[in-house]
């Protein structure tokens, strides 16, 4: 009797066992062996741009992996094809990415249903800042639902090669003072000023004028739309009075320049000084 349940109690394990594998398995999944240990993302998703490439990510705590496929078809993308891109694995600060002519790997795209893909993967030879190798093997994601995304574009900073080229020197109380950090920015809403600030390792010049302000003299105070200020040691003092001489000032360039003279409230000369910059 015992030998006829026993083969009985094996299938039905053998079908429970079955179901589980099922019911896990029909979630969404994205996992790879790192280097021999497994890692299960947590978060995972599959997003095709306008031009068609396929981007596949994945995270866990402070891991993280992304590549890229040049489309969503079936098929076998590579890397010396140039049909994977931007592979990179990060973990905590460090961060591992494909190299041209060094990494080789694979993306099978195997299936795509209702929206949701599914494939395998393998990559070698991802290095970092530092030339350490890591390797990804039995790597597969499943059912990954597709998201539509949208390139960010890259903004360019644009420097104002008038603040390249900045300037500013000065005599102070008889010594030359050249400065060799710079900056000159806008501020303000209604009534817009220009404040510009050059430095050395022990002194400051600050002159503050209106953005409005065109070629011509102006009479230099301790506060307002045209002051200005020194500082030897961070011990600063503002005008007693001076004058401020703008040369030339293009608003469309953002350039401006001009020079100036003033006694500060605690005694210090400040003659012969010139400055050329940008905002």
């Amino acid at each position: 009797m015992i030998k006829k349940i026993t083969p009985i109690l094996a299938v039905i394990c053998l079908i429970f066992t079955s179901c589980t594998t099922d019911i896990e398995i029909n979630n969404p999944a994205l996992q790879t062996k790192i280097d021999g240990e497994i890692f299960k993302s947590s978060t995972k998703k599959a997003v095709i741009y306008d031009d068609g490439t396929l981007v596949i990510s994945g995270s866990a705590g402070e891991k993280s992996i992304s590549f890229t496929t040049s489309s969503t078809h079936v098929g076998t993308y590579k890397t010396g094809q140039q049909t994977v891109s931007k592979i990179s694995f990060q973990k905590d600060q460090t961060k591992f990415i494909s190299k041209e002519g060094d990494t080789e790997g694979v993306v099978i795209i195997t299936e795509i249903y209702n929206n949701e893909i599914s494939g395998t993967f393998y990559f070698k030879n991802l290095k970092d800042d530092y030339n350490n190798t890591m390797n990804f093997s039995d790597g597969w994601f499943y059912r990954l639902p597709i998201e539509n995304g949208v390139f960010e574009e890259e903004v360019t900073e644009v420097i104002n090669p008038c603040l390249l080229n900045a300037s500013l020197t000065a005599t102070v109380d008889g010594d030359e003072m050249i400065t060799d950090d710079h900056s000159a920015a806008l501020f303000g809403i209604d009534d817009t000023s220009i404040i510009i600030t050059a430095t050395n390792e022990i002194e400051e010049i600050t002159i503050v004028f209106s953005a409005s302000a065109v070629p011509g003299q102006y009479s230099l105070t301790g506060s307002g739309d045209y002051s200005a200020s020194y500082a030897m040691n961070n011990d600063k003092s503002s005008v007693l009075s001076g004058n401020l001489t703008i040369t030339n000032h293009d608003i469309e360039t953002k350039c401006i320049s001009g020079s100036f003279e003033f006694e500060t409230r605690s005694g210090v000369q400040i003659s012969e000084g010139f400055f050329d910059f940008g905002y």
